[in-house]
């Protein structure tokens, strides 16, 4: 799996933390555990787990668009 689909599958998954508009702190935990269980489900590596960054902006509330 590559970043954008799992971004794409996350956005999915969590709609309901974007119509909320949830702050940044509650969307960064999200997608640690979104990203932890796609490494433990083996879907993505090791390196792609440590190195992939939250999809949306430091310090804003998450928004669809």
């Amino acid at each position: 799996m590559d970043y954008r689909s799992a971004v794409r599958e996350f956005k999915e998954l969590y709609k309901d933390l974007y119509i909320r508009h949830v702050d940044y702190w509650t969307g960064q935990l999200a997608w640690t555990e979104f990203v932890d269980s796609l490494n433990r489900e083996g879907r993505i590596t090791d390196k792609q787990f440590n190195t992939w960054e939250t999809p949306f902006k430091y310090g804003k509330h998450l928004t669809l668009r």
